[in-house]
């Protein structure tokens, strides 16, 4: 396991605070109630997600097409940010000796949060075309877990989810702004 204060010292300032509020937030490591719950939303919460989209998609004037429409810019989002991570080349926090690799992943690049990409957008895609306020808060409430278990896990680090998320709902938005409402 690579030496976490070699890594440091040579580290960006951006990658040094986001270390250091890896650190602050205890992510890795924790009661083992945590951390199962955590590899457990990190791995299973496209399920709500998914229910929510239906549950906007079905009332809507597109109806299924909506949520067809939605994951398929989810996608096509995910396929960039993946794009994207194999330029930038951030290691996961695992991968840097953090932490044990909670979720058995890969080494690939984690910036930006392939996960709060897909949920940013579904999210920026579904916001304009839902009136429910509860279906909001909760489809918000899903990505903003499923962000807190990815780096609770050491999948990421705190600002690769924040970036996903912010990406994902700005492209989202923007896509879904151009639908009929």
């Amino acid at each position: 396991m690579p030496d976490p204060t070699l890594t440091l010292s040579h580290a960006s300032p951006w990658l040094r605070f986001d270390m250091w509020l890896f650190r602050r937030l205890g992510a890795g490591r924790g009661p083992a109630a945590a951390l199962t719950l955590a590899r457990l939303m990190a791995r299973w919460s496209w399920l709500p997600l998914l229910v929510l989209v239906v549950l906007v998609a079905l009332p809507h004037r597109l109806g299924p097409a909506l949520a067809l429409l939605c994951l398929t810019w989810a996608g096509l989002v995910q396929l960039a940010g993946k794009r994207l991570a194999r330029r930038w080349q951030a290691q996961r926090p695992f991968a840097m000796g953090l932490c044990a690799n909670h979720l058995g992943h890969g080494g690939r690049a984690g910036f930006p949060s392939s996960h709060a990409l897909v949920m940013g957008a579904v999210l920026g895609v579904l916001l304009p075309h839902t009136g429910s306020g509860a279906l909001v808060a909760a489809m918000a409430a899903v990505a903003l877990g499923t962000g807190w278990a990815r780096v609770h896990t050491g999948a990421h680090f705190p600002l690769d989810v924040a970036a996903g998320l912010a990406l994902g709902v700005a492209s989202g938005l923007a896509f879904g702004l151009v639908l009929p409402a």
